[in-house]
């Protein structure tokens, strides 16, 4: 396996670039200055926020977003805005089998889609009134089959990620993204649209799993209980990386400590390499005349 390493940095997608949803923003109701609240009322933030907050007290004129009393405590982001949020664990669905977004952007390369819950993804990229993208891709089912038992009664999995790389980057485009899941209702966890880079090679001995917050309790009579929590996917990988160009991945990778970005161990080949989080650490090893050995721990989000 020699395969692209890639990372995408997510460009922001605010009030400013956001066009369009099918997805309404109808959580709760939104927040009134005027209107008394009491504890347990959740309501929405909308214009420049699009967050649920629910209330710990009641008041009156407390902004949720504002607030320092601990009237109110954060819950999420609206349904409609979650698929866009960086914090993990959330997820945008409509009770329906089409998710359409329409967002704009400056010269755009990539696209990925994370925990999604579809059949087919359409994207059209259009600048200047000039439709000059337009691809739909299918995602296929998955099943463990090792055997002719396997193939007649295996339970399918359909592939839940798709990243897309050959968008051309074009300034002042506007992007039309149709998720369809038929047969079922439409959902995705994690959005990102951005420029890749390519970072080198990725090896065999790559290892993947997860960090699991599940919880096991044990009462006094010995008696086991499990409380299922969330889990954060976490890859090892060593990147081979030409030494030409090895200064340049450094000073890549030391920009983007603390920040959340799109890795991608082997796209299109081990979905389990495909990581959204963050780097926790580096190191280089200047091995070989023409290349080095860059070995990258990433831990994802919830």
């Amino acid at each position: 396996m020699t395969t692209p390493f890639m990372v995408i940095v997510p460009k922001d997608i605010t009030d400013a670039n956001f066009v369009s949803s099918t997805i309404p923003e109808t959580d709760y109701a939104v927040w009134n200055a005027g209107t008394a609240y009491t504890l347990g009322q959740r309501v929405i933030m909308t214009t420049g926020i699009h967050k649920v907050y629910e209330a710990l007290a009641s008041s009156t004129g407390v902004n949720p977003s504002t607030d320092t009393t601990g009237k109110w405590v954060l819950v999420g982001p609206t349904n409609r805005w979650s698929m866009f949020d960086t914090s993990g664990g959330t997820v945008s669905a409509i009770a329906g089998n089409t998710i359409e977004f329409v967002f704009t952007a400056d010269r755009l390369s990539s696209m990925g889609f994370l925990d999604v819950a579809a059949s087919t993804i359409r994207i059209r990229a259009t600048a200047s009134a000039t439709t000059y993208y337009d691809t739909t891709f299918t995602l296929p089912d998955r099943a463990v089959i090792l055997n002719w038992y396997d193939y007649f009664n295996a339970e399918a999995f359909r592939t839940s990620e798709l990243i897309v790389t050959d968008i051309p980057p074009i300034a002042g485009s506007t992007y039309t993204v149709t998720i369809t899941n038929t047969g079922g209702n439409c959902s995705i966890g994690s959005f990102i649209s951005g420029n890749f880079t390519e970072i080198g090679n990725t090896q065999y001995g790559a290892s993947a799993g997860i960090i699991d917050y599940s919880v096991k309790n044990v009462d006094a009579f010995g008696t086991s209980t499990i409380t299922k929590r969330a889990f954060s996917k976490r890859i090892d990988v060593k990147v081979h990386v030409g030494n030409a160009v090895i200064d340049a991945v450094r000073a890549k990778l030391n920009s983007l400590r603390a920040t959340v970005c799109l890795w991608a161990g082997s796209s299109g080949n081990y979905e389990l390499l495909t990581v959204y989080g963050f780097y926790k650490d580096y190191s280089i090893d200047i091995a070989y005349p023409t290349y080095s050995v860059l070995s990258l721990q990433i831990e994802g989000l919830i």
